[in-house]
């Protein structure tokens, strides 16, 4: 069977909900276009930001591969698509394959990697460590994303960021280009 008989393009606008907490999906989901933020609430209501994912990256494969309610939810922070592949027919006919497994076992240990450097990054930084970070790894997102989507995505309030912003920006760490921030590569 070919892949492209089980999969379908969905466009999406930004703001569109891809899916919430607690829905169940029964395709895999390949972002094609745009950026999607993974986001849950705590108990009072806010917005945490699990993760920004980009074009060609597999997103929530891991409660779709097991049949389970998507722990978060997430939404479309630009205009994008994906392609949906069927999950029954993609395990049934392509799983199998070492190359297609392979694949999709390297996206898991992807985010199992990331959530690992996300937790010991958060335990042991400081705000400016983890701005500093985030630009030095996350250009193109730096330059999409709002401040306040960025110190969210950080795990800090807007106020904290903008006040280590000002004091990287004085030391020289960081320099303003047009609207958005780079690391100052002179020092």
């Amino acid at each position: 069977m070919q892949l492209s008989k089980i999969c379908s393009i969905s466009k999406y606008k930004k703001g569109s909900s891809l899916f919430l907490q607690g829905d169940t999906s029964d395709s895999l989901l390949l972002i094609t276009e745009g950026l999607v933020s993974v986001f849950k609430h705590d108990t009072k209501g806010n917005e945490i930001i699990i993760g920004i994912f980009k074009p060609y990256e597999l997103i929530a494969e891991a409660a779709i591969l097991k049949h389970i309610p998507f722990p978060s939810s997430a939404m479309f922070k630009t205009d994008g698509s994906l392609i949906k592949i069927k999950i029954d027919t993609f395990e049934k006919d392509f799983l199998s394959n070492p190359k297609v497994s392979y694949a999709v076992i390297q996206s898991l240990l992807g985010k199992i990697q990331l959530l690992q450097q996300n937790i010991h990054f958060n335990i042991a930084s400081n705000a400016k460590e983890k701005i500093l970070h985030f630009y030095k790894k996350n250009q193109t997102l730096g330059i999409e994303l709002k401040k306040y989507e960025i110190s969210a995505l950080l795990g800090m309030t807007a106020e904290t960021f903008s006040r280590n912003v000002k004091k990287l920006l004085n030391d020289e760490k960081l320099k303003k280009v047009q609207n958005y921030y780079e690391i100052n590569t002179t020092c």
